[in-house]
């Protein structure tokens, strides 16, 4: 086992060394909740295996992965009833993949996002896109 796999609190858990609260389990991934939510129900999927992000993964595994995400939104909206479920990939806290998964009503804080949290860009979306797709 590599140093940041050992010391990884996500990896702990999917070892079974930490305390969380299973939502959902397969061979592959784990559903929690979060111990720090954003909304009542918040949880995070993550890959059992250590890793950092997710286009580090193999396409079978992305695939199985959100398969998980899946049932775990289903779960959220059949126990809490919001009226969306939101997903959330960013990374940088902890160097585990983790997707956060959570509900959210129509006039929570979410309802202005993106606007209300990220300062707006003026760009030319014809470069960009061109950008991107030529990378």
């Amino acid at each position: 086992m590599k140093m940041e796999e050992s010391k990884c609190i996500l990896c702990k858990i999917a070892r079974g060394e930490a305390k969380s609260w299973k939502i959902y389990e397969d061979d592959f991934s784990l559903g929690i909740l979060d111990i720090n939510p954003c909304a009542e129900g918040h949880c995070l999927v993550v890959p059992k295996k250590h890793v950092v992000r997710f286009y580090e993964m193999e396409d079978e595994e992305l695939s199985r992965l959100f398969h998980a995400v899946k049932i775990v939104a289903n779960k959220i909206k059949s126990a809490i009833n919001p009226d969306f479920v939101c997903i959330f990939i960013r990374g940088g806290r902890i160097s585990h993949l983790h997707v956060a998964v959570f509900p959210s009503m129509k006039n929570d804080s979410l309802s202005g996002f993106p606007q209300s949290s990220f300062e707006k860009v003026t760009v030319n979306l014809d470069d960009v896109a061109e950008r991107i797709r030529n990378a």
